[in-house]
């Protein structure tokens, strides 16, 4: 049942689909707790829906939506009856552009893809600090004594890690 009318909508959630991380990252930003984030993510989903109508195709779809998530994930937070812990506009514009710098679905399946590559060129060692600072959530104090190793050779270690897999997933993405 494919009626002209419903056409906008489908665009709505295509368009919802392909940004889903992002939104879903920014509500989280706003509501600060998982549930609720859900919920309100499902709220915002719906809600761009009944408002794409009035969306200006000349402008990014991202920065309407997060304006739009905003006003849904406050309502929410509202509802469950606690006061909104607020971020500043300037704060959440902040965040709102480092989620941008991710881009869409598509794109961060490919950063995905080649981090997963990246890893698996590491060494076992450093496989292993990743796993434990990362996978498992692990303090540095903890790291460290599992491994008789200073706080400070961890941040040194994590840190050429971190350089290492971000030289490596951008070069992956250059010849995808």
């Amino acid at each position: 049942m494919n009626s002209s009318a419903e056409m906008p909508y489908e665009e709505a959630f295509r368009q919802v689909l392909a940004h889903r991380t992002m939104l879903k990252a920014y509500v989280q930003a706003i509501v600060r707790d998982p549930f609720l984030a859900e919920d309100a993510f499902s709220e915002v989903t719906l809600e761009i829906a009944r408002s794409w109508n009035r969306f200006d195709r000349s402008r990014p779809f991202e920065s309407w939506a997060r304006g739009v998530a905003r006003r849904v994930a406050l309502t929410s937070i509202r509802k469950q009856g606690r006061q909104p812990v607020t971020l500043d506009d300037s704060v959440l514009e902040s965040i709102g552009t480092e989620l941008d710098a991710f881009g869409n679905e598509i794109e961060l399946g490919l950063r995905k893809e080649a981090l997963e590559t990246c890893l698996g060129i590491l060494t076992e060692a450093n496989r292993e600090l990743v796993r434990l600072r990362y996978f498992e959530n692990r303090g540095y104090e903890e790291i460290a004594r599992m491994l008789g190793r200073s706080v400070g050779a961890l941040y040194v270690a994590l840190t050429r890690i971190h350089a290492a897999l971000h030289d490596c997933v951008r070069r992956k993405l250059r010849l995808a």
